[in-house]
């Protein structure tokens, strides 16, 4: 089941059918972006922001922040905007 963590605290879970994949485009919109950066996580997952997220006018991210420093990621950096959380096997 992939998560969709927005900024403001909101998460929503994504579910898919049997045999689905979820597809660049699709993570497009939902980042409201036109580059996806992939983050391995420790725990198998991948995580997904925007590229170009800190250029941008933005808000930091304390959920997916956290999410990012937990699975070893730099204690001083920060994602930017929405984030995307998906299982290897979703991603096409």
């Amino acid at each position: 089941m992939a998560l969709v963590i927005y900024p403001n605290g909101n998460i929503t879970e994504l579910k898919l059918n049997k045999n689905q994949h979820f597809e660049l485009k699709t993570m497009y919109h939902l980042l409201e972006c036109s580059m996806v950066q992939a983050i391995p996580l420790k725990n198998g997952r991948i995580m997904w922001i925007d590229e170009e997220g800190k250029f941008k006018p933005h808000r930091m991210n304390p959920d997916a922040t956290k999410m990012l420093q937990d699975a070893g990621g730099m204690l001083d950096d920060y994602i930017a905007g929405t984030a995307f959380i998906t299982e290897e096997s979703e991603i096409e």
